[in-house]
């Protein structure tokens, strides 16, 4: 999303981004050694596309937007091709995708066609091309795209891979094209084949399959199981053969003369049916074992095609919708200081709006100012950000090479400020080690900053699920003097509310009731509710089971041994009465709980001003609802202790969650030695190393659903 700017400013950032583009161009089709990912690449692209776009006469005959791919090796012999490889444009939500179909239905209309359009979906491979040529039903010569009109011949190393065929069905001359792709296991075992010989790793299949096509030696790219889709005919000369009628007719042909199609292609007649199509595998793209991009979308008839043609680089007939790009590049306009519920003083980019992962984000956490220094990031930079799901944005790296001088470094604050008192690193044992946190964190216990966001994440939808009272409605009553802490907010009545700015005696009342009925919670949402750190949801959740069970508290002398193993928390009362009184080793005893939460637990409940804020809510009417005895039938889970990590396809986080509960099993946010199973995801993070180094076995979303017996 383009900020106005002027053409000069235009001009400069056009001639720079045309550089850094040319740049990553060649290391990645000439040199075949990446240095950003396809998506920030494409992000680079598209920006420099707008400005064209809103400046026409800043594009010049070798703007980078002009190309379909890159120049061939020198290595290899260039070959021309007969027909010029096009590259489709692309859309990426679906109003884009409906403004295409009405554009190609105001063209057809002009040339006298009124009918209703059919659509071909195929899933768009993230491979290679190869353009394959056939002569009498031999294969003669296979290429790669180049720069859409010349090639590098790659024949040898093409004939090493099986889905190819040497000699067709039928002795036809035929010219197609399709896609050359690696497996993602085979990915994993070539990277660590290339790890112990000290090589670079491949970053995703479709470099390592560009990679090994590019290999002189055809022998190594024999040892490499890649695969191939054909999807296209580029030209066919066939006496008993006419050229099909349809794309659907196409693809059939191909698959009948012995290429491997990809058979999930699907007849759409309407955009919904391919908006279905497109969701269908946007949530499916990680369980096919080649790596999908998005997908492409051309008119089923061919005299249609033929009637639309092409424009520029691109035909007018199809399309490529592309899934949400997990990685994009912006600009940091400024960066702002957060203060958290715990006093961590947090950096936040303030950006150029720009689409990552199907939203239009403007903000990116920094974590901390260590990592400022480590990416050596600025005000005015241009950044790769990446975002996957619902993860909170961040920064990944800085693109240095389109700096103008102008950027600001980034100081680090000494006062906090929103309260103006002194900030400094927090103290940690480690091991019996003393070290110094990362964070840095405002010194007052009683900031206003953290006592909002302590509220703030108390009356969360994970915890006290208060509707109605938002941030903004928090900040006021803490100005005016009516709430201190989370139990002042069962204080309040309609009296209290309908004064302020923002209320009127409809929504006062409204507010009221929901305070009322949030004075019952459920046991594990009153323990995350206490914004306890390194207790979250999942912890809490633990805590409650643990608790309603039984509760070992080292520190009950007159229990005898019987009263001790049957022990509960049965209300408020206990929590408040016991809890205090329980050690580090009492709550490392509850499978799940690790070292720093058991550390955290101890430190909160210790705390006379934690101890006052329990009475008052036990004071303002608020009672906790211990967990339902459980279905003891189908209890295959029955203290097992799971972990989930990386984006799962088969199911969502909180789908998994409830299915391992349900059969008796808990699930924790951290990795321990009393883990029994990790489940990891595409992309999986710290948790995936922890286990490996644990001994924790690690099951992948197959080997989940054979547990569950699915």
């Amino acid at each position: 999303m383009m900020t106005k700017i002027s053409k000069k400013e235009a001009l400069k950032r056009a001639r720079k981004l045309s550089q850094e583009i040319d740049a990553h161009r060649r290391a990645y089709h000439v040199h075949d050694q990446p240095t950003i990912s396809d998506e920030a690449y494409d992000s680079l692209v598209r920006e420099l596309e707008e400005l064209e776009r809103i400046f026409p006469e800043l594009q010049s005959e070798t703007s980078p937007t002009l190309r379909v791919g890159g120049t061939p090796l020198k290595a290899f012999q260039k070959v021309k091709h007969v027909m010029r490889q096009w590259s489709f444009d692309d859309v990426f939500d679906f109003a884009e995708l409906r403004a295409w179909d009405e554009r190609i239905g105001r063209m057809l209309e002009k040339e006298g066609i009124h009918e209703k359009r059919e659509y071909v979906c195929e899933l768009k491979i993230d491979g290679l091309k190869a353009v394959l040529t056939y002569e009498e039903g031999v294969f003669k010569q296979g290429a790669t795209r180049g720069d859409g009109e010349v090639g590098e011949d790659v024949t040898e190393n093409l004939r090493t891979i099986g889905s190819i065929p040497l000699t067709l069905a039928r002795p036809a001359d035929v010219i197609v094209v399709g896609e050359v792709w690696l497996s993602k296991d085979e990915l994993e075992r070539i990277n660590e084949e290339r790890k112990k010989n000290n090589e670079a790793l491949f970053a995703n299949p479709r470099n390592a399959a560009a990679g090994s096509i590019r290999q002189l030696d055809s022998q190594v790219i024999a040892r490499r199981k890649l695969d191939s889709f054909v999807y296209d005919i580029d030209q066919l000369t066939d006496n008993s053969q006419q050229f099909p009628e349809t794309q659907i007719e196409e693809l059939e042909f191909l698959k009948k003369i012995g290429f491997n199609v990809n058979k999930e292609y699907r007849l759409c007649k309407t955009v919904e049916a391919i908006e279905e199509y497109y969701e269908e595998w946007n949530k499916k793209r990680h369980t096919v074992s080649y790596a999908l991009d998005g997908i492409v979308i051309k008119l089923n008839e061919k005299k249609l095609q033929d009637l639309l043609g092409y424009r520029g680089k691109s035909p007018r007939f199809g399309v490529a919708y592309k899934f949400p790009a997990e990685q994009a590049t912006t600009v940091v306009e400024d960066v702002q200081v957060q203060i958290g519920r715990t006093g961590a003083l947090t950096p936040v980019a303030h950006l150029r709006p720009v689409r990552v992962a199907g939203s239009v984000v403007s903000r990116a956490t920094l974590h901390n100012f260590d990592e400022i220094k480590r990416l050596d990031v600025r005000t005015g930079d241009t950044v790769i950000i990446q975002k996957a799901g619902d993860i909170i944005p961040e920064i990944v790296s800085v693109v240095k090479n389109l700096r103008t001088g102008k950027e600001k470094n980034i100081i680090v604050p000494e006062i906090c400020p929103i309260c103006g008192s002194h900030v400094s690193q927090q103290i940690t044992n480690n091991n019996k080690q003393q070290e110094k946190s990362v964070a840095i964190y405002c010194t007052n216990p009683r900031c206003f900053a953290v006592e909002r966001e302590k509220i703030i994440h108390s009356v969360s939808k994970k915890g006290l699920n208060i509707v109605g009272l938002g941030e903004k409605i928090v900040e006021v009553l803490i100005q005016e003097g009516l709430i201190k802490n989370s139990a002042d907010i069962f204080t309040l009545t309609q009296g209290d509310l309908s004064p302020l700015e923002r209320f009127a005696e409809k929504s006062a009342d409204k507010l009221v009731v929901s305070i009322n009925s949030a004075k019952k919670v459920p046991f594990d949402k009153f323990l995350f509710a206490l914004g306890i750190r390194f207790v979250g949801e999942e912890t809490a959740n633990l805590i409650a089971e643990t608790a309603t069970r039984q509760f070992p508290i080292s520190n009950f002398q007159f229990l005898n041994k019987s009263q001790f193993k049957n022990f509960q928390i049965r209300n408020l009362a206990d929590i408040i009465e016991w809890f205090p009184k329980a050690t580090k080793g009492d709550w490392l005893s509850a499978k799940g709980i690790g070292e720093k939460s058991a550390e955290s637990l101890v430190k909160w409940f210790s705390d006379t001003k934690n101890q006052e804020l329990l009475q008052s809510f036990q004071s303002e009417g608020v009672t906790i609802l211990m967990p339902e005895k459980k279905d003891q039938k189908n209890q295959s889970f029955s203290g097992m202790t799971f972990v989930l990590t990386g984006e799962l396809s088969s199911f969502t986080r909180d789908e998994l969650k409830a299915i391992i509960k349900g059969k008796g099993g808990s699930v924790s946010s951290a990795v321990s030695q009393k883990t029994d199973y990790v489940v990891a995801g595409e992309n999986p993070g710290s948790k995936y190393v922890n286990a490996k180094k644990l001994g924790v076995e690690i099951l992948d979303e197959e080997g989940m659903k054979r547990l569950l017996g699915i």
